[in-house]
């Protein structure tokens, strides 16, 4: 078949599908080619499709931003480009301004139009990006979850996994919130759920012993991430079940990327992580809003550098966490290590990354050295 699926864990990332989009700290995210985007996102999500002009009818679509100055051609080869690479390109319907209200019996157009979408461009899956009003809006609880299940049967017959994801607000996850029809719709359909935990400052949950934890508490950010993520995966604390294996944690990039949710020190989500795992309860990986955001400036002009993905892609993909204020000596200066060799210091293994031949420390390129 021509979908590539992951069955393993992912980093997510949006890729705008237009420029220079004004950050919440006053920052610029800028237009990026695919082919830019830092290997370890091993799924994108193109943002988006929707109805672009209520005239033209209900059923929603995509249309490539003229000013990324990509054409279509270049387009779908670096989709292609992607897929080559083992990474998976879906399709995000919504955003804050879809514009998706379907009624019963838009089914089967809605599905033909995600087949026909999928096929021009080589997209790997859907990923449901509803907000607000146009979770409930009309009958889209219905029509959406109804086409999807006819895609994903479509690309069954020839034994592709056309993947299905959904970016639901963490507060329309409790029992019987606005995304349990889509849930229990697409139950044994559905490939991952990577919720947004941001932008909902005060929304969190009661934990005994603890108190109220707030999405937007910085000081008790591991706990914000621990506990939201077991009471999801168990079912418990009235939030509507996503198996461990399925859920994806999602983030900003920066503190330009949303209001509130920016993880100011990532050592919270390491050992959240750590906990989680060893209760034999693993999440499937990250989410971020968003690649450009990741590549992006803040309101200064200073470049965000990527950090995001430093921070998270090899923690995991490999199980690895950053290791940081290394000295000299612990970079084998000189030496001739190059990206993921194995280097023993002082009795403990380290995996040389962004490694440049022979350089100081800090003088050229993207620097790192993993434990």
């Amino acid at each position: 078949g021509t979908i590539t699926s992951q069955d393993d864990n992912v980093v997510v990332g949006y890729w705008h599908n237009w420029c220079d989009g004004r950050g919440y700290q006053g920052g610029n995210a800028p237009c990026v080619e695919l082919k830019t985007v830092n290997p370890q996102y091993n799924v994108v999500n193109i943002s988006f499709m929707k109805v672009y002009d209520i005239a033209e009818g209900r059923i929603p679509t995509f249309k490539l931003d003229p000013t990324i100055a990509l054409s279509e051609a270049e387009f779908i080869a670096q989709i292609d480009t992607l897929n080559s690479q083992g990474r998976s390109v879906l399709i995000a319907l919504g955003g804050a301004d879809a514009h998706i209200e379907l009624t019963r019996g838009d089914e089967d157009a809605l599905a033909a139009e995600i087949i026909r979408l999928t096929d021009l461009y080589g997209f790997d899956g859907l990923d449901i990006d509803l907000e607000q009003a146009a979770i409930t809006a009309k009958d889209n609880q219905f029509v959406i979850p109804a086409a999807l299940k006819m895609v994903k049967e479509h690309y069954r017959k020839t034994g592709d996994n056309f993947m299905i994801t959904m970016a639901p607000e963490f507060p329309y996850l409790t029992a019987n919130g606005a995304y349990t029809p889509y849930l229990t719709e697409l139950d044994g359909y559905y490939d991952f759920i990577n919720p947004q935990f941001y932008n909902q400052g005060g929304d969190g949950l009661w934990i005994e012993g603890v108190g109220w934890i707030a999405q937007n508490n910085d000081a008790l950010k591991e706990e914000f991430i621990y506990y939201i993520a077991d009471s999801l995966i168990n079912g418990t604390r009235n939030y509507h079940k996503i198996p461990h294996d399925k859920l994806v944690f999602g983030l900003p990039s920066n503190i330009d990327a949303a209001a509130t949710g920016y993880i100011q020190d990532p050592q919270d989500l390491y050992k959240a992580f750590d906990r989680l795992k060893a209760q034999g309860q693993p999440l499937r990986g990250v989410m971020t809003w968003s690649v450009n955001w990741d590549m992006g400036t803040d309101a200064a002009n200073n470049s965000y550098n990527q950090q995001f993905i430093k921070d998270y892609g090899n923690f995991i993909h490999n199980q690895l966490p950053p290791v940081t204020d290394v000295s000299d000596d612990d970079w084998q200066v000189g030496s001739t290590y190059v990206k993921d060799d194995k280097v023993t210091h002082n009795g403990a293994t380290w995996t040389a990354q962004w490694w440049t031949k022979g350089e100081e420390p800090g003088t050229t390129g993207e620097w790192g050295v993993w434990r």
